[in-house]
């Protein structure tokens, strides 16, 4: 019996490793299975992509982006937004990617309230120093679930344009910022599209209302990329000859037009570029306070550029033959009067306001009217160098 213990214990220790080694070769044959699974997954080539398949998913972003629902009303809307204001107001590092907590409630398409959970960020440079602005311009982030059937669904972040001041001064500079969209809007579509908003701000931390007034939504990069059947693109130190000519001067003309000297396409400052599958790269204008149009207190024209006001009109747009000038004035001419009844449709603009701005677009207009005042301004006045 002693002689068949270690016998049977090397007999079961052999069914051990043979049980063990056959497992082994078992989970061998399985990887390589998925092994060859994967590889022959691997290899399947993916459908070749064509022009007609990118201009199907062209078509698809653009209609999507430009579907939304936040900018297919012209109508105020109303908003209520709860965060801890006091400590978003001293977040002023124009650098700072801070986060804080917010809750929007906006009404839904059933008219019910709905809350968002949001997270904001401060964001701008001059509008950012508590100089400037008490209440800071945001950048608002929204969820990737519970906006459908609201005024924000499909958006993913959104910019903010407060009203910087408790003064009804300030707010009438948002509403003429909003103009200022809108004017462009009526000259090309590549361009950023603005909601204009009534917005009640309440601090968390006191749970009072702090107070209420005009506020901006502008359309986020992405979906103005998408319109325009491109993509945004961080091209810094592009030249007036790398850009869309038409584009470029459309732009130079509107920014002419609402007297605004503060952008760069070289420094991207004030300018957005995007780029299009044929290669194309189309400027695009934002932020407009520094403009005549909006005339803010605290806008002041650069001491380099030799004019004494924002007020003062100064072409920065690149030199171009008189009869290209006048192709591109020619669809300015035909917009005159849809562009000043807009002065008319921005709901809270005071009425000495409205004049004060239509006078200030009438004088434009009449302007370009004068071939005499269009070599000065558009000929001789060009900026004759590579870009701006």
């Amino acid at each position: 019996m002693r002689r068949l213990v270690p016998a049977l214990c090397s007999l079961g220790l052999v069914a051990v490793v043979a049980t063990t080694t056959q497992a082994a070769a078992a989970a061998r044959r399985d990887v390589s299975n998925v092994d060859l699974q994967d590889t022959a997954k691997a290899k399947v080539p993916k459908p070749p992509r064509t022009p007609a398949a990118d201009s199907v998913r062209l078509d698809k972003r653009a209609k999507d982006a430009g579907g939304r629902p936040l900018f297919t009303s012209r109508d105020p809307l109303p908003f209520t937004l709860t965060a801890n204001f006091g400590q978003i107001s001293r977040e002023r590092d124009s650098t700072s990617k801070k986060e804080f907590e917010g809750t929007l409630v906006v009404r839904d398409d059933a008219g019910a309230d709905r809350s968002i959970k949001v997270r904001l960020r401060t964001r701008g440079h001059f509008r950012l120093m508590a100089r400037t602005c008490r209440f800071v311009n945001l950048l608002v982030f929204f969820p990737d679930k519970g906006l459908k059937g609201t005024p924000f669904e499909g958006q993913k972040s959104l910019k903010l344009g407060a009203h910087c001041q408790n003064d009804s001064k300030y707010e009438q500079y948002v509403l003429k910022e909003y103009l200022a969209y809108r004017i462009f809007n009526l000259v090309t579509e590549v361009s950023f599209r603005a909601r204009l908003s009534t917005g009640t701000y309440v601090d968390s931390a006191s749970g009072r209302p702090l107070q209420t007034r005009a506020a901006l939504w502008i359309e986020s990069e992405a979906d103005v990329a998408s319109r325009a059947r491109g993509q945004m693109r961080d091209l810094r130190r592009a030249l007036f000859a790398d850009v869309d000519a038409p584009t470029l001067d459309q732009m130079a003309l509107f920014e002419y037009a609402i007297g605004n000297t503060d952008w760069s396409i070289y420094a991207l400052h004030n300018v957005r570029v995007i780029r299009q599958d044929n290669g194309n790269v189309l400027p695009v204008p934002y932020d407009f306070d520094f403009s005549g149009l909006v005339d803010a207190s605290y806008a002041i024209p650069p001491p380099q550029l030799a004019i004494k006001s924002v007020r003062e009109r100064l072409f920065r747009g690149p030199c171009r033959p008189r009869d290209v000038i006048t192709e591109r004035l020619t669809l300015w001419q035909a917009r005159r009067a849809a562009i000043l009844n807009e002065v008319g449709q921005v709901q809270g603009l005071e009425p000495r306001e409205a004049q004060y701005t239509r006078e200030y677009l009438t004088e434009f207009f009449d302007m370009i009217n004068d071939p005499r005042q269009v070599k000065r301004a558009f000929i001789d006045g060009c900026l004759d160098k590579p870009g701006a």
